[in-house]
Parts: C-alpha cells; sequence; structure tokens
C-alpha cells in the first residue's frame, strides 16, 4: 500500500528502517534524529532502506538524493521523500 503524500513521516520511515535492518539501533533506539551510519548502518542495508522507501512511498530517488547525507537519519530521509512527491 502506497502511502499519501501527507503521510510520509519520520515515524513511518522508522518503521520502514527497523523492518528492513532490525538489528540497526540495537544498541539506542532510533529516532527521526538517530544517526544511522553511527547506529550501524552500511552500505548494504542502505540500499535495503532505499528500496523498501521507494516502494512504500510509491518514488523513485533520483542520483542526486543517493547520498549519504540524505541517508543519515530517518528525518532527513522522509524530508526527500517530500520533496519528491
Amino acid at each position: 500500500m502506497l502511502a499519501p503524500v501527507h503521510a510520509i513521516t519520520t515515524e513511518l520511515i522508522v518503521g520502514l528502517i527497523q523492518a528492513q535492518v532490525p538489528d540497526l539501533g540495537a544498541e539506542i533506539p532510533l529516532s527521526g534524529d538517530t544517526d544511522l551510519w553511527a547506529a550501524g548502518m552500511d552500505s548494504l542495508s542502505s540500499v535495503a532502506v532505499i528500496v523498501a522507501v521507494e516502494e512504500e512511498c510509491d518514488v523513485e530517488f533520483p542520483d542526486e538524493l543517493l547520498t549519504r547525507e540524505v541517508f543519515s537519519s530517518a528525518a532527513s530521509i522522509a524530508a526527500a521523500v517530500r520533496s519528491l512527491t
């Protein structure tokens, strides 16, 4: 089921991250501002997150948004998705 634009929340993205990378945030709970890379995200898990977000939100990230900075937190991912819709 695709999320409507107004439903693209940080909480939705946190949930997608937790579903795709359950070990991420094992040491500290994930929030919208958690540094995902410091929490243990790596390039492989970031691809899983990208695919899940694209499918759930019916977007395709252009190359210029596929950066470590955009995928540094759930809040920044949510902002990027909202910018695409």
